[in-house]
């Protein structure tokens, strides 16, 4: 997964972060990948008579792309920042996030309420419906007590999907989650930030 600050078009630096990531998972010059788009918007990309799912998100001058040859994977990336976490969870998100979220520090609502939110659409990614459908009331797996302030939690099953999600809290106040099925053996994840 790559991960980059960006003060132009975002859409510019995540298409080419896209091909570096391909390129790089395929061991290919970045000249021989292709992108594309699904007809849902979804994007993808070739390579080496390859296709490769790839997610993007982008945002508040971050961009962040991951990359999986064998199964369809979701990423999402926010940027800390005040907002009226309680509130939010308790409009758009399944009432035990709300719960788990005023149970959390008042001085980490906003945190835990992005953890929550780019979960969900890491999961929504992955599964290729986006936030439709009730995404945001898709149950992630909570941990008892928000992590420690600066951390990527482990790869964990999403309640009643294949999926797997992991994600965290990352040095420069972003808040990132990567889902996708058939995490192999509950593999880290790898982040390279890029210039």
């Amino acid at each position: 997964m790559l991960l980059s600050e960006t003060s132009g078009d975002p859409r510019a630096r995540a298409s080419g972060l896209a091909v570096r990531a391909v390129a790089d998972l395929l061991g290919l010059p970045a000249g021989e990948v292709r992108l594309g788009r699904e007809p849902s918007g979804r994007p993808y990309a070739l390579g080496a008579g390859r296709r490769v799912h790839v997610s993007v998100s982008h945002g508040r001058g971050v961009v962040a792309v991951a990359a999986a040859a064998h199964t369809p994977i979701g990423v999402d990336v926010e940027r800390e920042r005040p907002l009226p976490a309680v509130p939010l969870a308790r409009r758009w998100l399944a009432p035990a996030d709300a719960e788990w979220l005023t149970r959390q520090a008042a001085g980490w609502h906003p945190t835990a309420f992005l953890w929550l939110w780019t979960q969900k659409e890491a999961i929504g990614k992955a599964r290729g419906t986006g936030l439709r459908d009730g995404g945001m009331r898709q149950p992630v797996p909570l941990p008892a007590a928000w992590p420690d302030p600066v951390g990527v939690l482990p790869p964990r099953q999403v309640p009643g999907t294949d999926l797997t999600v992991a994600g965290g809290r990352l040095c420069g106040a972003l808040v990132l989650a990567v889902a996708a099925a058939g995490w192999p053996g509950g593999a880290p994840i790898r982040i390279a930030r890029v210039d």
